[in-house]
């Protein structure tokens, strides 16, 4: 199928080379979603944001195919152009967004009813490597950095998925600060591109992309196409007030038959925190659970104690990739004094306490919330109760004391008035009393003193482990409850 496309395909572009037509600037279909070009002045204007530009160009000047009015079936074909009119999320910023593709950007807004739509206008891309066509770099220059991160908003699509997936069909969008320099394998489809950071470490936004990048078929509803990414955002650190020029390259890779394209938009300069400006990785959570307890604060149990509610702040600067985390959670607390190698100390003990999940937005923050269980909120309770328990217990071993000195006492004086025989049991028996007494006077003094030790110690601590089941990583958070 794909060879008989190509056929087709490639002899329409000869024919158009034939014709000797070369048109620099084509903006018609005034009020179309589309609107095909390659004035790079004006492609720059439809996505720049916040940033300035200073000039733009592009690598390869297309010679676009006019619009035959004749024909009102056609279109101008044109690799690249204007989004007009909201299309598969875009304008992210204003009313306009830039498009390109490695075929014809007027196809972007057309009912996706074809099995395989596309142009292609048989350039071979040799600076990039054998296999490759139909390329476009589209250099952006920018003026002085009124930040400290360069970002832009873009969606990659394709009519070879899912096909053409890992098939050598690996179509890609690439973007460099500075320096343009991209290789690709002919043999192995790999690509080769210092300094892209369209995607994040590991990640390259093509056909064969995976993680954050991959493609469905239900984000390119709208278009043309038969699969696209998230609405991702590209981002890399620049240093506050120098110029830039950005480089954004599409090819088709393995053939120039079916097309791919990239909507681009909100071209701007950010001021992030130290390793915010970074694009989403195959692992955007890079090794981490992807979040942080929210500084500051504290976990905190509901009136009812039916649940346990954390704060948490996401590490991902803003974008289209929540984190999501489930968790588990114990409650640590100071149990019933036992003996030990002749000492009396209290025991640990750890309750189950509950479980829960959350999701928390890129760049922003949350509550993890818990549902307690029926143990945990007991062990609760009672680690609250503790302190006024141990009190209690302190003080019925004064009054046993006392009533057992007070029995002491009647029995010392039924001793001195006993016959000898008798006497030395009714002493015996008063040492005895008295001798308890003072254990449970000494039992009072050390239950009264752990009391006030509680009352001055947290309530417990609730020992959460957070996973994010996207990567598998786990994290404690041990948090202190004030009593």
């Amino acid at each position: 199928m794909r060879s008989s496309i190509l056929g087709r395909q490639r002899g329409r572009a000869a024919a158009v080379a034939a014709g000797g037509i070369a048109v620099s600037l084509v903006w018609t279909s005034a009020g179309a979603a589309v609107t095909p070009g390659d004035d790079p002045a004006a492609l720059a204007s439809a996505l720049v944001g916040t940033a300035t530009t200073t000039g733009a160009s592009m690598a390869v000047d297309y010679a676009c195919v006019l619009d035959d009015g004749a024909t009102p079936e056609d279109e101008t074909t044109c690799p690249t152009g204007v989004g007009t009119s909201p299309l598969a999320g875009f304008p992210t910023d204003g009313s306009t967004f830039a498009i390109m593709t490695s075929g014809n950007a007027s196809l972007a807004d057309d009912p996706n009813t074809e099995g395989g739509s596309g142009y292609d206008w048989g350039l071979d891309a040799a600076a990039i490597g054998a296999g490759v066509y139909d390329h476009q770099v589209f250099r952006i220059d920018l003026g002085a950095a009124a930040g400290n991160c360069l970002a832009f908003d873009f969606r990659f699509l394709s009519e070879e998925f899912p096909e053409f997936v890992n098939s050598g069909y690996n179509d890609a969008f690439i973007a460099q600060l500075n320096a343009w320099s991209v290789t690709a394998d002919p043999v192995t489809q790999s690509l080769t591109a210092p300094g892209n950071f369209a995607a994040g470490a590991g990640d390259v936004i093509s056909i064969d992309g995976s993680g954050p990048s991959a493609m469905t078929a239900e984000l390119a509803a709208g278009t043309s196409y038969d699969g696209a990414t998230l609405r991702l955002i590209a981002r890399t650190p620049v240093v506050p007030g120098s110029t830039n020029s950005l480089y954004l390259t599409i090819f088709d890779q393995g053939d120039g038959i079916l097309d791919s394209a990239t909507f681009v938009d909100n071209l701007r300069y950010e001021t992030l925190a130290a390793g915010q400006c970074k694009s989403l990785a195959v692992d955007p959570f890079e090794g981490t659970t992807g979040v942080v307890l929210t500084p500051g604060t504290g976990g905190a149990f509901s009136p009812t104690l039916s649940t346990f509610t954390i704060p948490l702040t996401s590490i991902l600067p803003s974008g289209p990739i929540d984190t999501h985390v489930t968790a588990t959670a114990s409650f640590l607390n100071w149990g019933d004094v036992v003996p030990r190698q002749q000492a009396r100390v209290a025991r640990q003990v750890t309750t189950a306490l509950g479980s829960g999940s959350a999701t928390i937005p890129a760049g922003g923050s949350g509550n993890l919330v818990l549902s307690t269980t029926p143990a945990g909120i007991a062990a609760v309770q009672a680690a609250k109760v503790r302190p006024a328990l141990l009190l209690a217990q302190a003080k019925q071993a004064l009054i046993k004391a006392k009533k057992l000195l007070k029995k002491a006492k009647k029995v010392t004086k039924q001793a001195r008035t006993a016959p000898p025989a008798q006497a030395a049991k009714l002493s015996k028996k008063a040492k005895k009393l008295v001798k308890k007494a003072k254990r449970l006077k000494r039992r009072a003094a050390a239950l009264t003193a752990q009391s006030k030790a509680l009352s001055a110690q947290p309530l417990g601590t609730v020992v959460v482990t957070v996973t994010n089941p996207s990567n598998g990583k786990s994290e404690l958070l041990r948090l202190q409850i004030p009593r």
